[in-house]
């Protein structure tokens, strides 16, 4: 069962890291005259380095989780369930985002997937 949580976080760290950085690089949603460290959330005016920190974060301990596992390490069920637990709080929020317009709600596909993947994953580490 390793495996597949491996394979599971590993692909969802990817996955996050990717949208994040195609998003950020297109200029998706946010403003940045000031720069990046200095970019709002254009509906909202919300300073966006706090919410890419977090999905990053999320990002590189799925991913280190993944690796750990794969590699029979002490620490890999710490570090993964860490990062499951930052995946199911970001997948959680970002759920609210993609449900609250028509227009995002293709996104709930892979937040949905994202919360019910990283249930499974946790109850996998710890059972």
């Amino acid at each position: 069962m390793d495996v597949l949580v491996a394979l599971f976080v590993g692909i969802m760290g990817a996955a996050m890291a990717g949208v994040w950085t195609r998003d950020i690089m297109a200029g998706t949603g946010f403003d940045a005259p000031a720069g990046l460290l200095r970019a709002r959330e254009v509906e909202t005016g919300d300073l966006m380095l706090w919410h890419w920190l977090a999905e990053y974060g999320t990002s590189v301990l799925l991913i280190a989780g993944s690796i750990l596992l794969l590699a029979g390490a002490a620490l890999a069920d710490r570090v993964t369930l860490l990062g499951v637990g930052a995946l199911l709080y970001t997948s959680t929020n970002s759920l609210g985002w993609a449900l609250a317009r028509p227009e995002r709600r293709s996104y709930a596909i892979p937040m949905g997937i994202g919360l019910v993947g990283g249930l499974i994953s946790a109850l996998l580490l710890l059972g």
